[in-house]
């Protein structure tokens, strides 16, 4: 453990970081862990393994992992058209004939993209507080919040288009499928089960004071861009059941040990220390591909349910997600033998490509170059 820290902190003091946690794990154990820089700056205050972070889109794995809830219970038909569970015909215009399924939303080739202007489309409504439907934001014409752009045109299934929006409608169809709100839901089915005492809303952290405030790297400084006052403006709020779209695609508040148990139970196929989530084959089915063609971001060009896999670091895939979002970037990768996680709250960022910055390039090919 003493000989990858000294590695690892020597990796990353040739970066400009503010703070960070990394964990290296197997199915059953932490094989190597790292705290390095600060949760706080303003506070003096260095990171520990239970620092919070707000993960950004690996909060999309999670979001996944309560559909595919559902669909074992029965309860929803990924292959259907997700109109028989929203309660409204949600197509695109240009393909009004074409149905949209929660498969298409799962490997983001739904056709929905997060277009926003003035008050109209998903990236707009983000921008004040006051309740949207989510028929009006997709399917109602005579809404403000509607516009026609929110659909690229191309027919649902055959494209791929990065989209927030999609992971908003899915935490909508688990309140309309479930009966309940969708931040509860998680804690209740996936949290709690593995003692994980935190949540999309900052009220279920426990351990509120180890929340890592977030930077931007600015004119050659950091600059605190998300603090816990911050953070309350665009936690998940609560708006009526089935309408809760905003703030989920990213808004897991979670620390990295917590976070390597949810990977760890996806490694084990559904299981974590005798605690099943989700049946084997359930987990088998999310890391099959079923997105596999020509993408705008490389990083995204194969993908399973709500994950991305990565077949360029090591001889058996990784799969799982990037984060990146108020200054901070993240990644949760893994396979049957390996997985990594690391959480960071701020650094200077040189992008390659739009979801994997070099820092986060240059640490797995680090990482998976340990043997560990």
């Amino acid at each position: 453990m003493k000989e990858f820290q000294e590695k690892v902190k020597k990796f990353l003091d040739n970066y400009n970081i503010v703070g960070s946690n990394i964990i290296v794990a197997n199915k059953n154990d932490i094989i190597a862990s790292l705290t390095y820089g600060y949760e706080s700056i303003e506070k003096n205050k260095e990171t520990s393994l239970n620092t919070i972070y707000r993960i950004a889109s690996i909060s999309k794995v999670i979001v996944a992992i309560g559909v595919m809830k559902l669909v074992e219970a029965g309860k929803i038909d990924l292959k259907a058209d997700i109109s028989r569970y929203l309660g409204f015909q949600l197509r695109n215009p240009h393909f009004p004939s074409d149905i949209i399924t929660t498969e298409m939303i799962m490997t983001q080739s739904s056709s929905i993209s997060d277009y926003g202007e003035g008050m109209s489309g998903y990236d707009a409504v983000n921008q004040f507080d006051d309740e949207v439907l989510l028929g009006d934001l997709l399917a109602n014409p005579k809404s403000k919040y509607y516009t026609e752009k929110t659909f690229i045109n191309h027919k649902p299934g055959t494209y791929w288009r990065y989209s927030n929006l999609g992971c908003g409608i899915l935490a909508c169809l688990i309140e309309k499928v479930s009966g309940r709100y969708f931040t509860d839901y998680i804690k209740e089915e996936l949290l709690y089960p593995l003692d994980i005492q935190s949540g999309f809303r900052l009220e279920d952290i426990k351990n509120i004071d180890n929340l890592a405030g977030h930077y931007l790297y600015e004119d050659g400084k950091f600059i605190l861009y998300r603090d816990y006052e911050k953070f309350k403006k665009v936690q998940c709020l609560r708006y009526s059941l089935g309408n809760n779209f905003r703030g989920v695609a990213g808004g897991l508040y979670i620390s990295i040990l917590d976070l390597c148990k949810i990977m760890q139970m996806l490694m084990n196929n559904g299981i974590y220390k005798n605690v099943r989530i989700l049946k084997e084959e359930t987990v088998k089915e999310m890391k099959k591909i079923h997105w596999d063609g020509q993408t705008e971001d490389p990083t995204y060009y194969k993908k399973g349910l709500q994950m991305i896999i990565l077949d360029q670091f090591t001889k058996k895939p990784l799969m799982g997600h990037f984060g990146n979002a108020y200054g901070l970037r993240s990644f949760m990768l893994f396979n049957e033998d390996i997985g990594y996680i690391f959480l960071c709250n701020g650094a200077n960022f040189l992008t390659d490509e739009e979801h994997m910055t070099r820092l986060q390039k240059e640490l797995i090919e680090f990482l998976v170059s340990l043997n560990l």
